[in-house]
């Protein structure tokens, strides 16, 4: 049922329902999906490129190419092989609503994020809220994620957020 749903929505085909009948009736049409953007998008999150992707799958590069960009159709099996591999589902990519899961890198730095600012917490002898902690938590996770997009390679460094940190529990 759920294969031929997403066969159905893939290829653009109408949705069926059953009447009380039993007589198969034709919805109003759906459009089709334009996944190869959809696919483009999760194998970027996903920091693959377009030949590893298609190798990972057992394709060509170009092959891999003309999917993406909406020359070759994308079958069920495919599908649920690229969610597998980006890490999402296959309705997220059927949907247009990918998410992809936090690498164990993020996860590290949320980890120190939170360390950075327990340790503040604890210096200035602090009992913030939780409400007060997790607004901390996340502007300075919002500040470390800036500056990891204009530095890719470089490391958590406390230090850099001390001064935010202590501002922010200051009574």
């Amino acid at each position: 049922m759920i294969r031929q749903y997403f066969a159905n929505y893939l290829l653009g085909l109408p949705k069926r329902y059953e009447k009380c009948n039993g007589r198969s009736e034709i919805a109003a049409e759906t459009k089709p999906v334009a996944i190869h953007d959809t696919l483009k998008e999760a194998r970027e999150r996903a920091g693959l490129t377009l030949e590893r992707a298609a190798a990972s799958i057992g394709i060509s590069g170009a092959s891999f190419s003309r999917m993406e960009n909406g020359l070759a159709k994308v079958t069920i099996d495919r599908l649920e092989v690229l969610a597998a591999l980006y890490g999402v589902s296959a309705s997220a990519l059927v949907e247009g609503t990918v998410v992809t899961k936090p690498s164990t890198i993020d996860l590290d730095r949320l980890r120190k994020v939170v360390e950075a600012v327990q340790q503040v917490v604890n210096e200035c002898d602090a009992k913030p809220s939780p409400e007060k902690m997790s607004a901390a938590i996340t502007e300075l996770y919002q500040l470390e994620i800036g500056h990891i997009v204009s530095d890719p390679k470089a490391s958590f460094d406390p230090n850099r957020h001390i001064g935010i940190i202590r501002a922010m529990f200051r009574s």
